[in-house]
């Protein structure tokens, strides 16, 4: 090739989109119209393997051409890649003109995009976001003293203090939208010294911390944070851990299933044990009476042992709630 080119095309459906093939996988069909009175449909395949934003029907790509190499040893042939796609509606979701260029090879089946309406993210300096069409996002942040109209949630100390924040399912709004911990379908939070104020456990006051100060909102520290309707963690092959220098609090207004959801023995509260056993051994201590005569238990070796190991009852590391009935 004696030059570079460069087209601007618009995405068109055929029957091999995306097609998985060894040599062309992900492969779009592309109408140029850079040359309103030469346009040529032309094949294309992603410019970055490792970064890829799939561009929907209706769409319009970058174009260039570059080089590929064939199965036949250097044997090397002109290819065309695309980029990624123009913010043609500044959306989102979808970026297609209203009327789009049909292909020859056209089927139908194209994902309609405009049912989904999708809020940007509101921008901070300094940050890196990726953004998807359908309400998921991934923030790399920072603490900020700037001034906005629609602040952060979250607050720090020290400016650039770092923060990742991994979010699915916004509520749309007709502005630029935040991530919100409570009102987000599921979301992730990285942080390093911020405040996530608006935690569950503060919120609608479903056992918030009280004992391990700070609580959950005023903890500056760094914290891992993940919210959803339910959380499963499962380990495939081997072992799961939670591993705390301090303390490890299992959180619930509901029960707690030890074993498999179908759990129904229940656990004894190890305090009120303690005082029935001793009271037994009280009363196994007192002389018998039978008649006029008085007695003991010949042999007291058994008791007197039990009451000493009844000293060790009370684990002092792990703690449950007594039921309240």
């Amino acid at each position: 090739m004696n030059n570079v080119q460069f087209h601007i095309g618009e995405v068109v459906a055929n029957n091999t989109t995306y097609e998985y093939s060894v040599e062309k996988n992900f492969e779009i069909r592309v109408i140029t119209y850079t040359d309103f009175y030469n346009r040529q449909e032309i094949l294309a395949i992603p410019y970055d393997n490792n970064i890829k934003k799939i561009p929907a029907v209706g769409e319009h790509v970058l174009l260039i051409c570059g080089l590929s190499q064939e199965n036949v040893k250097d044997s090397i042939y002109p290819q065309w890649y695309y980029a990624s796609s123009f913010s043609v509606n500044s959306d989102v979701n979808d970026n297609k003109l209203s009327e789009y260029v049909k292909s020859d090879t056209e089927i139908t089946g194209s994902i309609n995009l405009t049912s989904k309406q999708v809020s940007w993210l509101q921008p901070f300096s300094g940050d890196l976001m990726f953004e998807g069409r359908y309400g998921q996002s991934l923030r790399f942040s920072s603490t900020t003293k700037q001034q906005y109209s629609n602040p952060p949630k979250w607050t720090g100390q020290t400016d650039g203090d770092p923060i990742i924040i991994l979010s699915n399912g916004r509520k749309f709004e007709d502005n630029y939208v935040v991530e919100n911990i409570h009102e987000d379908a599921s979301s992730l939070y990285l942080t390093s010294t911020q405040k996530i104020p608006i935690l569950l456990g503060d919120k609608n006051n479903r056992n918030p911390l009280s004992c391990y100060a700070p609580t959950e909102s005023s903890y500056e520290r760094s914290q891992f944070i993940g919210v959803a309707d339910r959380i499963i963690l499962k380990a495939k092959t081997d072992i799961a851990v939670i591993d705390s220098p301090r303390g490890i609090v299992l959180n619930t207004t509901g029960e707690v299933k030890i074993g498999n959801d179908e759990a129904n023995i229940s656990l004894v509260h190890g305090d009120v044990l303690l005082n029935i056993l001793q009271k037994i051994l009280n009363q196994l201590s007192q002389p018998i009476q039978c008649g006029s005569a008085q007695g003991t238990f010949i042999n007291r070796t058994n008791l007197s042992t039990a009451q000493n190991e009844l000293q060790n009852l009370l684990n002092s590391k792990y703690f449950i709630t007594k039921d309240t009935y």
